[in-house]
């Protein structure tokens, strides 16, 4: 089944939105944060027209049966870490138990600790995060007591919310952690009785090769039902095997991942000595159809590229263009296919190996410049991840031993969005997939770090059943259930939110080349780099208090997101720079004097552009010819800032 017209024409027009509204961020306006404890506050805010459109985005409260709505600050941005920054007051819009027995709807939450007894301090910070980082401290030992401040019709009383023990996560985690293990089996005990439940639960779409993948890399020999999710893991990779594969057909969502579930099915039960060739011939089908499907550059869109007049492949792609998000999921298809083919001695078609240099090309180019554009565009400059792209590039270029410059690029991308997964075109749940399998690609301590900025959201939205809640809308939000309860369904389109955390959460197991299996040591990142990468996620906020002297340090850092933030820092109207200092910076991009170091002048040249410099348009002008394309690129950028003044450059 491939994906529904529905699906794609609301892709479409999402897109559209987007690339018109830009750079307004999510076009969403929001009514300044009402306090809800005035009078009618809570009533107004379901019945006015503004709030009343986002009143059913709420937020899962961890494993306490309740859901909640948090005021959203839309001037913030998603990709810091600041959706909710603003919030100091929860509203509960879902009561079930254990949150039940003390909290209704309509109560309000003003404040949160670990604790059976005592007085609750009311959140002086974002009242989400506080509430995610009481939630892991109530569950680590004791009485495993949360306690909340609840308000309730004017009246504020401290009350008590049992929580189950789970333990504490280590500095290791998921990596030898019992919390994580036991967060994963809980997850995967849930994910299995769905399969085993629902005759369905498993599709020939991209969200039935997911939960497979989930499936896959979380349930191992000696599991609970072990045999009979094999079982039904085999009976679906056999049923994917198309009959023929219609090169106009081409589904880029749907073939890339089922691409990728079938060789890590075929590989896994080569693993596990038992192998099955019966998925040979799909797999081989699935790789030679995605690589004839692309296109001259190495992209796809949601479908594959043009002919050429000539009637010969790897044209343009038609009409829409490329959509990375897609592409480079089926760009890693063709690269596992390989592996498969390779190691079940069947024959490479020729098409093979070019599709895979011509799409790790193009996602090459951006390395060192930005993260991952939705499709032929400039690099993301301002945030990292680009709503999990980066990450899939960690994974698409950990897979390849030719490629560890552009591995670990990525994988430190992928480490500096742990601040900035909430944000996302047409939502969250790619980010959710592959960032922590990209962080990964960087080894245990990349993964570990990534995971510990992201510890608080992901405990609040594990429920009590041990399921997962999808959280997000276009741009950045809260989210919801099916049926508005708790433990109503809650999903991103086609993908199931507890397949998503089970992947993450069994990258210990390494059963899954996408996990970590086989994972090339090189590839490794030094705890110093991890350490450069996590410092990056929150340069943005830090480099405020910095120096003009740090921030004219920073503008050789490795990272771009980070240069650019010092440049842009650097040229704010609030930094007086000194005459000296100017003439340093115009040195630095001056024949003669300019710096070695290219990301040095690349970040000068932002910096002046930003600041227009007049004084610094020669320099600019000169850089036109500097030896490294992105100096260029950078020069005509900020020459561009100064109109007509910059012509004779």
């Amino acid at each position: 089944m491939k994906i529904s017209t529905r699906i794609h024409i609301t892709r479409l027009v999402l897109a559209l939105t987007f690339l018109l509204a830009f750079p307004s961020s999510a076009a969403i306006v929001y009514s300044p944060q009402p306090d809800l404890m005035d009078a009618g506050a809570i009533a107004a805010l379901k019945v006015d027209l503004n709030a009343s459109r986002r009143y059913s985005e709420t937020y899962n409260l961890g494993a306490t049966g309740l859901r909640g709505w948090i005021y959203i600050d839309s001037d913030n941005a998603s990709q810091q870490g600041l959706i909710t920054a603003k919030s100091r007051q929860i509203l509960v819009t879902v009561a079930e138990a254990p949150g039940s027995a003390v909290l209704a709807v309509d109560d309000l939450i003003l404040g949160a600790m670990a604790a059976s007894s005592g007085e609750v301090p009311e959140f002086n910070s974002d009242c989400r995060k506080a509430l995610g980082v009481a939630i892991g401290e109530a569950e680590k030992t004791g009485a495993g007591t949360l306690r909340v401040k609840r308000w309730r019709a004017g009246v504020k009383t401290d009350v008590n919310i049992p929580m189950i023990i789970m333990g504490d996560y280590t500095s290791t985690a998921p990596y030898s952690c019992p919390k994580s293990a036991l967060i994963l089996a809980n997850a995967r005990t849930k994910l299995v009785s769905q399969l085993l439940a629902d005759p369905d639960f498993l599709t020939n779409s991209y969200g039935g090769a997911i939960k497979g993948l989930a499936l896959l890399a979380g349930v191992a020999p000696g599991d609970a039902d072990y045999a009979a999710v094999q079982a039904r893991l085999q009976s679906y990779a056999r049923a994917l095997t198309p009959a023929d594969l219609t090169l106009g057909d081409c589904d880029t969502w749907n073939w890339g991942y089922i691409g990728i579930f079938l060789s890590e099915y075929y590989l896994r039960s080569v693993a596990d000595g038992v192998p099955d060739a019966s998925v040979l011939s799909g797999i081989n089908k699935y790789t030679v159809g995605l690589a004839k499907a692309q296109s001259k550059y190495g992209t796809f869109g949601h479908g594959g590229a043009e002919k050429h007049a000539d009637g010969s492949l790897h044209g343009s792609i038609s009409w829409y263009g490329p959509v990375n998000s897609a592409g480079t999921p089926a760009n890693i298809a063709i690269i596992m296919g390989k592996k498969v083919l390779v190691a079940s001695g069947g024959a490479v078609d020729p098409e093979i190996d070019p599709a895979i240099e011509r799409g790790s090309d193009f996602l090459a180019y951006y390395v060192n410049k930005g993260g991952i554009p939705y499709g032929e565009q400039e690099p993301v400059s301002d945030s990292h991840t680009s709503n999990g792209k980066d990450p899939m590039c960690a994974v698409l270029f950990g897979l390849q031993a030719n490629r560890s410059v552009e591995a670990e690029y990525f994988a430190r991308m992928s480490v500096a969005g742990c601040v900035g997964n909430q944000g996302g075109h047409t939502g969250q749940g790619f980010s959710y997939l592959w960032g922590a399998i990209g962080a990964n690609m960087g080894g245990p301590t990349a993964i570990a770090k990534f995971m510990e900025n992201l510890r608080w959201q992901m405990d609040l939205k594990r429920r009590t059943d041990g399921s997962f809640a999808y959280e997000g809308k276009e741009q950045y939000g809260g989210g919801s259930t099916a049926d508005g309860t708790y433990l109503g369904e809650s999903r991103y389109e086609d993908m199931n939110s507890t397949a998503v955390y089970v992947l993450s959460y069994s990258i210990p197991l390494q059963r899954l080349y996408i996990t970590g299996r086989n994972a090339i040591a090189a590839n490794t990142l030094s705890a110093a780099k991890v350490a450069n990468a996590i410092a990056a996620a929150t340069f943005k906020l830090d480099c405020v208090a910095f120096t003009v002297p740090q921030l004219m340090t920073a503008l050789s850092e490795y990272d771009p997101v980070v240069r650019l933030d010092a440049a842009t820092q650097l040229a704010s109207p609030l930094r007086t720079l000194t005459t000296a200092e100017v003439n340093t910076l115009i040195a630095l991009i001056t024949n003669g004097t300019m710096s070695s170091d290219a990301n040095v002048r690349m970040s000068v040249c932002q910096t002046l552009g930003i600041r227009q410099t007049t004084a610094a348009l020669t320099a600019l002008g000169q850089r036109l010819s500097d030896s490294d394309l992105w100096v260029r690129g950078q020069a005509g950028k900020a020459l561009k800032n100064f109109g007509a003044a910059a012509s004779p450059q």
